[in-house]
């Protein structure tokens, strides 16, 4: 951990079997530290303010924070309340927390001084998760409009979709049209004020006016199982869907994922690559150019553009979430 040069921009992933950075180095990326090995994390956040701001949440342990790139980790005291995370949004001055059952918790910028956000908590609790009833729902994705700040967007496993536009202090449902209450992943366009796409269990959907009415945008092929979406640097959007939910993964191709492209805000997709073991779990803008970096349940990171895909990591645990810090 002592090379570790907090002033390059890093990659940085969370696994089933904790932490992990990487550095550029020409072209590949270098290992560059490796932490929280004992738990499995289940999603990341980088500071808006400070990229040297890592916080990494764990399936069982609530939040884990990092204040020099990963450097050294500390839980914060106290930590959140319900202690299974599954997203993490960070926002200046504060840090929004996920959980499972579905509620979200805002913290101060050092992660303490938890406050319940409870429209969060009523407007998610009416579905129940399919894989495991037992589990209830669970906060899976957060978002941020780059438009307007104080636009938030919680997608809900499996309750919908939640907006606010008080930056998390009331929430409201945004279902019309979104007819896939399984929401995976929402991001709302950087480069196209109003566009918002979601990826769903059961579809992909798009929205023109900021989630208040979808429309279903499930591209042909057989694949509707959508984990993961992400617009690159130049306004493209990248999705990425699989056959069948992970419970079907047992079979010899094992996910048969797959990563389209779409030039025109997601109305219309093309497959870029195809027959991929594991299903995308993350995606995120490449750090340079066009395309996306993506991260798959095999423990691979891909890099994707409209050319095509190649690997820059393999044999890592499943990857749950990846992000650019320093």
């Amino acid at each position: 951990m002592s090379t570790m040069n907090a002033a390059t921009p890093a990659l940085h992933l969370t696994t089933l079997a904790g932490w992990y950075r990487f550095e550029r180095a020409g072209d590949t990326w270098a290992p560059a530290g490796r932490a929280l090995t004992y738990w499995s994390a289940s999603c990341l956040a980088v500071d808006p303010a400070d990229p040297r701001v890592v916080y990494v949440g764990s399936e069982r342990s609530g939040l884990f924070v990092s204040r020099d790139a990963g450097a050294h980790w500390e839980r914060p005291q106290p930590n959140v309340p319900r202690l299974s995370l599954f997203s993490l949004l960070a926002v200046p001055g504060a840090l929004l927390a996920g959980t499972i059952p579905a509620a979200l918790y805002r913290g101060d910028a050092r992660g303490g001084r938890w406050e319940e956000l409870e429209d969060v908590r009523r407007g998610g609790s009416k579905g129940s998760f399919p894989p495991n009833p037992d589990l209830g729902t669970r906060t899976r994705y957060l978002a941020r409009d780059p438009n307007d700040p104080e636009r938030l967007y919680a997608g809900i496993e499996v309750g919908g979709l939640l907006l606010s536009d008080d930056g998390g202090a009331t929430w409201r449902p945004a279902n019309e049209g979104l007819s896939d209450p399984d929401v995976h992943q929402v991001r709302p366009a950087a480069t196209r004020p109003g566009l918002v796409v979601a990826a769903c269990g059961e579809g992909v959907f798009r929205s023109e006016d900021r989630a208040e009415h979808w429309q279903e945008v499930t591209p042909p092929g057989g694949r509707t199982y959508g984990m993961a979406v992400a617009e690159d640097r130049d306004g493209a959007w990248y999705l990425g869907i699989t056959r069948g939910r992970p419970n079907t993964w047992l079979r010899e191709e094992r996910a048969d994922g797959a990563i389209l492209r779409s030039a025109d805000g997601g109305a219309t997709w093309k497959t870029v690559v195809e027959g991929l073991r594991g299903g995308v779990m993350d995606l995120c803008a490449a750090p340079e150019g066009a395309g996306v970096l993506a991260a798959t349940s095999e423990g691979e990171v891909l890099a994707v553009d409209a050319a095509g895909c190649r690997t820059l990591l393999r044999d890592l645990p499943c990857i749950t979430a990846l992000a650019m810090a320093a």
